[in-house]
């Protein structure tokens, strides 16, 4: 499944929530610590994802390692295969197309239960 990592200038918390906004996804800022890799998985929205401050690090389903420093975008499909590492906590905006009161749990879905 394609997605889309890009670097480019930091920006505040207010301009990717507006981003989002003008993209008519369902946006909320969030604090997250990974303090360990997690298992690769899925979720069930697609999102647009603004790192704000801190950084993060994601491998892929080919174990690609992207390195997310603040000004980094990601846009992903819902059902795109990739695992979250070991990252100290960091701020980011989160945009989905799905309503987080309608995110059915878990939200990390297993690989395994990919729908073909």
């Amino acid at each position: 499944m394609e997605f889309t990592f890009t670097q480019g200038d930091p920006l505040t918390e207010e301009e990717a929530l507006a981003e989002a906004e003008k993209m008519g996804l369902h946006a909320l800022a969030i604090d997250i610590e990974s303090s360990e890799d997690n298992e690769l998985h899925w979720h069930e929205f697609a999102a647009a994802i603004w790192l704000i401050s801190g950084e993060a690090n994601l491998a892929t389903e080919d174990g690609t390692v992207y390195e997310a420093k603040p000004g980094c975008r990601l846009t992903a499909p819902a059902g795109w295969l990739h695992r979250e590492l070991s990252s100290p906590t960091h701020r980011l905006v989160l945009g989905t197309d799905i309503p987080v009161e309608r995110w059915t749990q878990p939200v990390d879905k297993p690989a395994a239960e990919l729908p073909s």
